[in-house]
């Protein structure tokens, strides 16, 4: 054959079949095809030689070719990437690799450069014009949803944790556990909610109510660079430690904290004083021979040290009582101050936004004689203590109701709430009033949902009042919150046992413990069930586990670490000693 032949041959296949740019080189060509087939050559391409993983800002991309390239069209490439990248360049370097420089890229991303217009010296243009550069810049992350720290030990919720990643990841294994709690905790699987958040189903088989830990590594986990997740979260969990003993077993008390985070344990059935300091292992009995009250006394503290005692019953007498003491909580002397203008018991006290102190209500007398009905002369009055001159003044206006077992608090706004209560102790109220001490004015308040008396309430760090735990209420287990800003009583949610006397207090996570409390009219059975409000969220009760005694009418007080501690009470009828700590560690 003719050695022409070929050319011609060359030219009269490139002819008849069409080319979409009229170019017989281009790559979408079903001719350049044909051709490329023919004489075995690979399609025109240019690759990314980047460092695709390099961590930091990305500025620039290096493209090499499989051909020879033509020269550029530099401005018209420019123009074409505008819209992706920031003062974009690009510029020929060697003979077939292709710079392309631009503003700083600090997010990871995938990112299209286009290419159209990219020809080789043999006038091919490139088979994938539009190149997908992936930018990877950042190692990923892991974080729990919603979770912090210090959390719930017998995870209240469906048993499931919730988290987010940094990034989308390609794979998401479970996380590989280790720490004290370890092998009480079963993962189960794992559900992708979104490109970022990954649910992980679980169970455990706790053996303890002790606390402990569980750190949590998320090998094999990676982005869709391959990038391994960075990092690995280890969280504590609330348990149930033993505290030191009380000297003296105390039921129906109240504890107190000063400035220094000491706890104090005054009265409750015996006349005596102990403390338990910072940091310290035991209860030092500090006053074992206080002025004798029997019951019904009342104290607040009045600024970091002082703590305020007022009123009760010396038993067998019917009449309670109007003395009053100062307890300095550093030095633990004991002194008397003003004496109250009303004989009380059973009433409330609450310190004023201007360090003053209001006494509220009560029982002035009783008669428990068996051949007649119980008497209870219960108080519509109140007065005021001025720490500064040590004197009780009676506020000139009266209640709206004479109240016993009632309950007060202090809302943001100064004024005191005042909630049920009885007059006598058979009849349970279901109104309530304002103290203002501006105008030293009482006026009524909300209505609640039921009738409630021998009640707690405390005010919440949102503003708004929890109002539970309740003995003369008519068999009724709800717990009630006062709403602040619609001024209105509202039913949150049924516990799942009567708490009488129990004690409540927020955790860390804005839920309300209840520890103890007794679900029968005469307390004499309680429940070992602590339950967890799941307070604005669900607003439904979960089982907490068990608290190693039946524990009624005790008290408690809540550290700054967050860690509760509970002391006293009552099993059974006996006054018991012991005390535990809700927290952290042991």
């Amino acid at each position: 054959m003719n050695k022409l032949i070929y050319p011609i041959l060359f030219f009269a296949i490139g002819c008849i079949i069409p080319e979409e740019y009229g170019n017989p080189f281009d790559q979408k060509s079903s001719g350049v095809l044909f051709l490329s087939t023919f004489f075995e050559k690979a399609p025109f391409r240019c690759v990314n030689q980047s460092n695709q993983k390099s961590l930091g800002t990305v500025d620039q991309v290096l493209l090499q070719c499989n051909r020879d390239l033509a020269n550029i069209d530099a401005n018209f490439l420019a123009e074409s990437n505008q819209k992706v990248f920031s003062n974009v360049s690009f510029s020929k370097i060697d003979k077939d690799r292709l710079l392309v420089k631009f503003d700083p890229i600090t997010a990871d991303g995938k990112y299209e450069l286009n290419l159209l217009g990219v020809v080789s010296n043999s006038g091919e243009t490139l088979i994938d014009d539009i190149l997908p550069i992936i930018i990877d810049t950042q190692i990923p992350s892991i974080n729990l949803v919603g979770y912090i720290p210090i959390t719930d030990y017998t995870f209240f919720s469906s048993h499931y944790w919730d988290f987010t990643t940094s990034e989308p990841l390609a794979v998401f294994n479970p996380p590989i556990l280790s720490g004290s709690l370890a092998s009480e905790v079963i993962l189960r699987s794992v559900q992708k909610v979104n490109e970022t958040t990954y649910r992980v189903y679980f169970e455990v088989n706790f053996s303890s109510n002790s606390p402990g830990s569980l750190t949590m590594h998320f090998y094999n986990s990676q982005d869709n660079a391959g990038n391994e997740v960075s990092n690995s979260l280890t969280i504590q969990l609330i348990g149930l430690v033993q505290g030191p003993n009380l000297h003296h077993a105390r039921s129906e008390f109240d504890a107190f904290q000063n400035a220094n985070g000491d706890v104090i344990a005054i009265y409750g059935f015996t006349s005596s004083a102990e403390i338990l300091r910072k940091g310290a292992s035991s209860f030092v009995l500090t006053n074992p021979s206080l002025p004798y009250i029997s019951r019904g006394e009342r104290g607040v503290m009045l600024d970091g040290k002082n703590l305020l005692i007022t009123g009760g019953t010396q038993a067998p007498s019917p009449y309670a009582i109007t003395s009053s003491y100062i307890f300095d909580t550093e030095s633990t002397a004991f002194t008397p101050t003003g004496n109250m203008n009303g004989r009380r018991h059973l009433h409330n006290i609450v310190k004023l936004k201007d360090g003053r102190v209001i006494v509220l209500g009560g029982i002035s007398e009783y008669d428990f004689d068996p051949m007649t009905t119980d008497v209870f002369i219960t108080l519509n009055t109140a007065e005021i203590y001025d720490p500064a001159t040590g004197i009780f003044t009676e506020v000139p206006n009266r209640m709206k109701v004479p109240r016993s077992f009632s309950c007060s608090v202090l809302l943001d706004d100064g004024r005191v709430f005042i909630i049920g209560g009885t007059n006598g102790i058979f009849a349970p109220k279901d109104t309530t009033e304002f103290f203002d001490p501006d105008t030293q004015t009482f006026s009524w308040g909300p209505t609640l949902p039921v009738p409630v008396g021998a009640l707690k309430c405390m005010k919440l760090t949102d503003g708004n009042v929890l109002i539970y735990g309740a003995q003369l209420s008519n068999s009724n287990n709800s717990t009630m919150l006062y709403d602040l800003t619609r001024n209105q009583i509202l039913t949150v949610a049924n516990s799942q046992f009567r708490r009488e006397w129990s004690f409540a207090q927020e955790l860390p996570d804005g839920g309300i413990l209840f520890y103890g409390g007794g679900y029968k009219y005469n307390t004499s059975e309680p429940s070992r069930v602590m339950e967890k409000l799941d307070y604005g969220k669900s607003n439904n009760f979960f089982n907490m586990g068990m608290a190693k005694y039946s524990i009624t009418k005790h008290s408690g007080v809540k550290f700054s670490d967050g860690t509760l501690f509970f002391l006293g009470g009552e099993i059974g009828g006996a006054f018991h000693l012991e005390t535990e700590y809700y927290g952290l560690s042991n």
